[in-house]
């Protein structure tokens, strides 16, 4: 059976939603050849074939002199125009409800195309003989058709398949034909939303992974300053609350995995760093360097905050004395960015690289870029570790 992913009946989410023209969103929510589709596009499209039928109604009654007769060509014509309109695409709808095998789905809903196209050419033929029938009575004849040459040339002949094509574009057009594609198209458009909504998924398991773990770090730091040493245990929590304050927001978009720039990442990192800096009684020395020109430029939220926090736990805490942080950021060239986090704390440790934090890291680059990014975590010859992000610039995070 051809069993849907989705309910006929139920509007379509936006990145799966599809149908002949973008701006038509009347009825382009929905499932292609689904009961609200073909509804809704009927009386959108029969809005204007309604219109028509009016308009030439009311042209012939005006011309014979004959209101009664202008209502009769009205409704005639109507009448019509909903069959070239309606007839294809109601009629596929009525065999996409029925739940057959998707092949058998498919061949049924071009043959209803084809027939409502069929019905709708039959239809206006059968309008325009009566018409023609009503002005006859009125002693009006259509002209004679011209003698056709015996020998057509290649001209005519262009013309000819010319007319025959803009006909046919026309039907196709008015009789549901163009939304073929986007029903053809619509297992490819499931698929791609939802791997989409599963890179989402992980990456809102991920940052919350990451958002406690930072949290639970600096809480167990704030408890044990409160023993030694009060005065910087309440201003920590001073600066832990402008921090979640300053942070908070960005970690928690609608969809809770907010993009973000590499300004606004840095700025989560500089109120960190500030954060250990009173921690640390001031043996920790920062030196941030991000240019101007990169500021807006799209970084994945979350990722130099754990590198960062990284390197005060296994570099600068483990040290004894002063210690320094380096967070810098440079474009490589102009289709990727350089993010590096150094320190000259205590250098690499058993276990190094294996914790939440740089698993996250890692996953969330995977997950984002696959291998357009890459992660190196090295020891630096001066002593301390430097970790480095290069990422394809200009992706939006």
């Amino acid at each position: 059976m051809n069993a849907s992913p989705h309910s006929l009946n139920q509007p379509l989410p936006p990145e799966v939603a599809a149908g002949e023209s973008a701006f038509l969103r009347f009825y382009q929510t929905y499932t292609v050849f689904s009961w609200p589709w073909a509804w809704r596009r009927t009386v959108l499209f029969g809005a204007f074939g309604l219109l028509a039928g009016i308009s030439f109604g009311a042209t012939h009654g005006l011309f014979v002199r004959d209101a009664a007769e202008g209502i009769e060509v009205s409704i005639v014509c109507t009448l019509a125009n909903l069959v070239l309109i309606g007839a294809g695409p109601l009629l596929a709808a009525f065999f996409r409800h029925r739940g057959w095998p998707r092949r058998v789905e498919q061949a049924a809903i071009v043959t209803a195309l084809v027939m409502g196209l069929g019905l709708g050419v039959l239809a206006d033929d059968r309008a325009m003989r009566f018409h023609d029938s009503l002005m006859a009575a009125h002693g009006y004849t259509a002209p004679d058709t011209p003698t056709v040459p015996a020998h057509t040339d290649a001209h005519m002949m262009v013309r000819k398949l010319l007319d025959l094509s803009r006909d046919l574009l026309f039907l196709l057009v008015i009789g549901g034909g163009f939304a073929l594609p986007a029903y053809f198209s619509e297992r490819r458009r499931w698929a791609e939303y939802s791997r989409r909504a599963d890179t989402e998924l992980r990456l809102t398991v991920l940052q919350a992974q990451v958002e406690p773990h930072f949290l639970f770090n600096t809480l167990a730091s704030v408890r044990s300053l409160v023993t030694t040493d009060p005065a910087r245990a309440a201003q920590t929590i001073d600066a832990l609350s402008r921090h979640l304050r300053a942070t908070l927001p960005k970690f928690r978009a609608e969809t809770g995995i907010a993009s973000s720039t590499l300004a606004e990442q840095f700025a989560i990192c500089a109120s960190y760093l500030e954060l250990m800096q009173l921690r640390l009684g001031g043996r920790l020395r920062v030196d941030i360097d991000l240019p101007t020109a990169i500021r807006d430029a799209p970084f994945p939220p979350l990722l130099l905050i754990s590198l960062v926090e990284n390197a005060i736990k296994h570099g600068v805490e483990p040290k004894p004395g002063a210690a320094h942080v380096t967070l810098r950021a440079r474009a490589l060239d102009p289709a990727s960015l350089e993010v590096v986090v150094e320190d000259d704390g205590a250098g690499f440790s058993l276990g190094m690289g294996e914790g939440t934090g740089l698993a996250n890291v890692r996953a969330q680059l995977l997950t984002r870029f696959g291998a357009g990014a890459s992660f190196e975590l090295t020891g630096r010859a001066t002593g301390g570790v430097a970790a480095r992000i290069v990422v394809p610039r200009g992706v939006r995070s």
